[in-house]
């Protein structure tokens, strides 16, 4: 177990992951509520939302990968600054710009998706670094958290914000909100434990508890001695992506200082992995990214209508509807904080506790559709999107941390990638949905449509899931 100043230190960057993911995740979900307002006043269609609501994704297409590997090269701190401050000015530039006209909307949405592309690599890859194997689903549950509590926020405040305030307020006060936690990330948050200041980190440790530190310096004039005038490769302790080369020279005795070392260093791959994506479990992971993506967007852009089309409840009317799924939500992904670490105990193997938690994230999910297609109710609606949202948490200890599973040194590129193409369902999502609803005005129809790939969701699951350290020489 590592000491208390490393396991604060852990904890102190989950927590500041957790905060940046519900920063970007509100900044770019309020846009779904106030767009009906927006929509009042510039009379705008079917189309021209969709259009407005895929803008955002379409941005998030282009840096995804390019994202991952800055953040497996250069750490994952810039690229979630980067996502955190284009937010920021995007919310507050809006107010500005509306006036010339949706394509100036669309614009600006545009931007901050191509900006907020490479936080999730970024995210994926400072965890991976960060915390252990053990500590993978805890982290995992605790940083997806974040969108749950960012969606809750845009879904509880903006509608509010809009109807006392106007709509312009309310982008305001988001990007005046997503300022301020920009200073704290850049001020507090670290890319790998090596830079944070010495007194605020800790060595990792043995599993019988003793400071590998402490028994290493114990040695290191033998081990020097021995290596004296060689040059040889040695992995940096904080992560397996940072390579150094080393100069060793003895020790003398009578050294009052420590001996000089010449450090050449290479962070992370230089060029994309290819030969990685050939691995059929990897593409297994993608699959239910996608699946998971296609779900909760649509239901994170279009409730808000959805509730005013079939209910005929505004967003400022239908707020406690609107939040409640979210909140379910939230409480369950942070539960899912505790869920991992005693089936594994209790004789589960991570290989099943993924597939455990992914079948039942996909199972309830496409039951949950079936049911909100039945219902005339707007509270029997908002009851089985509540279970929805409750059962989506399950993903945090299935195929989210079953990224981290199968790649360190990859893993900015490998979550890149993964969300680049899960990414291409929440694109089209919108636009399918603004043609289907143009055409069949039939919500009920999208509904089924997308209960049937949660099945799909289950096969892929249990068929491709696995839980092992992929080197491209294995493939």
């Amino acid at each position: 177990m590592a000491s208390a100043a490393g396991a604060r230190g852990r904890l102190r960057q989950a927590y500041l992951l957790f905060g940046t993911r519900v920063a970007l995740q509100a900044t770019r979900l309020a846009w779904a509520p106030l767009l009906v307002y927006i929509s009042k006043e510039l009379k705008l269609g079917y189309q021209e939302q969709g259009q407005v609501l895929s803008s955002f994704s379409f941005g998030y297409l282009f840096t995804q990968v390019l994202g991952g590997m800055a953040a497996d090269r250069y750490g994952g701190k810039p690229v979630q600054t980067l996502g955190l401050v284009a937010s920021a000015l995007g919310m507050l530039l809006i107010p500005v710009v509306v006036d010339y006209g949706y394509w100036m909307l669309c614009s600006v949405y545009f931007v901050m998706g191509v900006c907020q592309g490479p936080g999730h690599p970024g995210y994926n890859a400072m965890a991976a670094i960060w915390f252990r194997a053990s500590e993978r689903g805890w982290v995992s549950s605790v940083c997806e958290a974040g969108p749950v509590c960012g969606t809750l926020l845009s879904v509880l405040i903006a509608p509010q914000l809009a109807k006392y305030y106007g709509w312009r307020t309310a982008f305001t006060v988001f990007g005046m909100l997503c300022t301020l936690w920009s200073i704290v990330w850049q001020h507090y948050a670290y890319s790998n434990p090596s830079e944070m200041p010495f007194e605020e980190s800790s060595p990792e440790v043995d599993e019988e508890g003793g400071n590998l530190l402490s028994k290493a310096v114990g040695s290191l004039a033998k081990v020097q001695k021995s290596l004296a005038g060689k040059k040889f490769h040695m992995k940096d302790p904080t992560s397996t992506t940072h390579e150094r080369v080393v100069h060793a020279r003895p020790v003398s005795p009578e050294a009052g200082s420590p001996p000089e070392q010449t450090k050449t260093v290479a962070r992370g791959p230089t060029t994309f992995p290819f030969t990685f994506f050939t691995f059929v479990p990897v593409w297994g992971v993608i699959g239910q990214h996608m699946i998971f993506n296609t779900t909760r967007y649509f239901f994170a852009d279009w409730t808000p209508m959805y509730y005013k089309d079939v209910f005929g409840l505004e967003p400022d009317n239908s707020g406690h509807l609107l939040t409640t799924p979210f909140v379910a939500g939230a409480i369950v992904q942070m539960l899912m904080s505790g869920v991992e670490e005693p089936l594994i105990k209790s004789g589960y193997s991570p290989v099943q506790v993924r597939k455990l938690m992914g079948g039942c994230g996909f199972s309830i999910t496409a039951v949950s559709l079936m049911m909100m297609g039945l219902t005339t109710n707007a509270y029997s609606f908002c009851f089985w999107l509540s279970i929805l949202e409750a059962s989506l948490a399950c993903h945090a200890c299935g195929y989210k941390a079953n990224y981290m599973d199968l790649t360190t040194r990859y893993q900015g590129i490998f979550m890149g990638t993964g969300n680049t193409i899960a990414s291409i369902c929440t694109f089209g999502m919108p636009l399918f949905v603004a043609e289907a609803l143009r055409k069949y005005k039939d919500w009920n129809g999208v509904l089924m449509a997308l209960s049937m790939l949660n099945f799909v969701g289950i096969m892929v699951n249990q068929r491709f899931t696995v839980v092992k350290e992929l080197h491209v020489a294995e493939i």
